[in-house]
């Protein structure tokens, strides 16, 4: 069943699959409409100068106005399309992590090595290690493989997933993961997710 969203909480769907009433559920995110406005005004706001630039009698700075507003107006239109597309942009199940901005299938449990360390008051991402970084990411668009590379020759975790945009926050991915694979999350998050007293948003 799928729990009706509660007022001023995560607005991401927790269905629960036929079987066992002790079997984990799956965790849905999509994009949010209130952080998509959000990241409009400011956009508009961050816009705002190169309309000023306009009025000056260089002809170098209003380029340079204009290249900047063709860049505010191209992020603009990517808001747009995902405030328009009803779909569930990140889920966690018992496969493993699925982010459709990354690659069309799943990052599987058995792939990820350990879910980086993330302060939760103040992060909107988390970083995963792979285990098999050029196998995992072979068939993903080159942005995403770059990570891969990243991760073999620097040692830094070769995807990032955000919640910038996304319905919920970093705590209620965590929650997600633990849910499957406890034993991937650091041991600060972990024991922060046992000792929170807050309302879980997922019950």
């Amino acid at each position: 069943m799928v729990h009706a969203p509660v007022p001023n909480a995560v607005q991401c769907d927790r269905i629960e699959r036929p079987g066992s009433p002790h079997q984990a559920a799956d965790y849905f995110f999509a994009w949010s409409l209130g952080k998509i406005r959000k990241a409009a005004f400011v956009l508009l706001a961050a816009a705002a100068p190169a309309v000023i630039g306009f009025w000056t009698p260089f002809p170098f700075i209003k380029w340079l106005c204009l290249a900047w507003l063709a860049g505010a107006a191209f992020l603009m239109h990517g808001l747009s399309r995902r405030a328009c597309a009803e779909m569930v942009v990140l889920s966690v199940d018992q496969t493993g992590i699925l982010d459709h901005r990354l690659m069309s299938k799943h990052i599987a449990w058995e792939e990820i090595a350990a879910i980086w360390p993330v302060k939760t008051d103040r992060s909107h991402v988390i970083d995963v290690e792979l285990r098999w970084p050029r196998v995992t990411l072979e068939k993903a668009r080159w942005r995403v493989r770059m990570g891969a590379y990243c991760q073999i020759a620097y040692g830094v975790p070769a995807v990032t997933v955000s919640m910038v945009l996304l319905d919920g926050n970093v705590s209620d991915l965590l929650k997600a993961v633990a849910q499957y694979r406890p034993d991937l999350l650091h041991c600060t998050n972990r024991e922060a997710l046992l000792t929170t007293r807050r309302p879980s948003t997922f019950a």
